[in-house]
């Protein structure tokens, strides 16, 4: 029960602090003159300040900070450690990860640097900076040796890394096209990795989890269709470098686990963007058109194009989210050939995904409904 109440003090304090953040970001957006004007491709109709990824970044950095640092003091208190002993015990050994901690705060922080500079400067920030940008805050990662490790020899885990936290990054930048998509399937697929997390006994990437799945909330209160504020390039950044790294810190293999399966949790989990994020760069390398130019051929676009609202649009994403990880975290403890139908149902529902974006609305005939 002291790790449950725990993790909803983290989850509280994160999720407070986020909605109390909010409102200071819109003004600051509004005084910076940082808005997303309506246009052909955008589904608002009128200017939205797009700086609400600071509420999302300070939360989740100031409540994962400040936890880090008072640790070492409520290990003191007797009425703390009689209320929360066994979760104040466990994260004594905190210090043993300081490097990779300060890694991923730093990379999540330079990613969130790279997208407000995006956000302030629009046209005049070029998009070579951008993508080193994005590459040196992978690299800090590395540095810290936060990478995978199921592959034979070290460069090809560190080329891997590179690709994950990079192509995350701009996944999450992709998929923020529409209220509530980007930040709801960050908080959809964080809860099926903490379930993970969780199952397994990693209580400090549980709280780690926990946290951003707070901070997550306090925004969605205000971003969930009608929004009232955007992410921003500078939240997209940060939600999607953020997700990358906390996959790469939890671990999937468990003793139960007969194969290596369970290292494409997090690539079932977050097939959505990840599926997302390939089709539409194909179809503009193929129609000759520069792939960091928006459009309205993502999935969510076309799901209103095929009748949904909005808001349906966006819950069924979440849906579909939510189905690909519960199938995802049976694979830890799953059989050979438990895996082989648990992916072959993922490859069930990557065929629904493309189905829904290519294939085209048949015109119904005058006189019939």
């Amino acid at each position: 029960m002291s790790f449950a109440l725990f993790a909803a003090l983290v989850f509280l304090g994160a999720t407070g602090l986020s909605l109390l953040l909010v409102p200071p970001s819109k003004a600051l957006a509004r005084g910076l003159g940082v808005l997303d004007q309506p246009g052909e491709r955008k589904v608002h109709s009128e200017p939205m300040p797009r700086l609400g990824g600071i509420a999302v970044c300070l939360s989740f950095t100031v409540v994962v900070g400040t936890g880090y640092l008072l640790i070492p003091y409520l290990s003191e208190l007797g009425g703390a450690r009689a209320l929360l002993g066994d979760p104040l015990r466990l994260l004594t050994d905190a210090p043993k990860v300081k490097t990779q901690l300060a890694a991923v705060l730093s990379g999540a922080v330079l990613a969130f640097l790279v997208g407000l500079l995006d956000d302030v400067l629009g046209a005049r920030f070029p998009v070579r900076l951008k993508a080193l940008g994005q590459v040196l805050a992978a690299l800090v990662l590395i540095a810290a040796d936060v990478k995978t490790s199921f592959l034979p020899y070290d460069w090809m885990n560190w080329l891997l890394t590179l690709f994950w936290l990079v192509g995350m990054t701009n996944a999450f930048n992709l998929l923020d096209n529409m209220d509530g998509l980007a930040s709801g399937v960050a908080l959809v697929a964080s809860a099926v990795f903490l379930l993970n997390a969780w199952a397994l006994g990693e209580f400090f990437i549980s709280l780690l989890l926990v946290a951003f799945i707070g901070s997550l909330a306090g925004f969605l209160r205000f971003n969930f269709h009608p929004a009232s504020v955007f992410l921003g390039d500078c939240g997209s950044h940060f939600i999607g470098y953020l997700m990358g790294s906390l996959t790469l810190l939890e671990r999937y293999v468990s003793h139960a686990s007969s194969t290596l399966f369970p290292v494409l949790m997090p690539v079932v989990v977050l097939a959505v963007p990840l599926i997302d994020t390939f089709t539409v760069m194909v179809t503009r390398v193929i129609e000759r058109r520069p792939i960091y130019v928006g459009d309205a051929r993502h999935l969510s676009h076309r799901l209103v194009t095929l009748g949904f609202t909005q808001r349906g649009a966006v819950l069924f994403i979440y849906l579909m989210t939510f189905a690909l990880g519960l199938g995802a975290v049976s694979l830890t403890s799953a059989t050979a050939s438990q895996s082989f139908l648990l992916l072959l149902q993922t490859f069930g529902f990557v065929a629904l995904l493309l189905i829904l974006m290519f294939r085209e609305r048949r015109k119904v005939p005058r006189g019939r409904r």
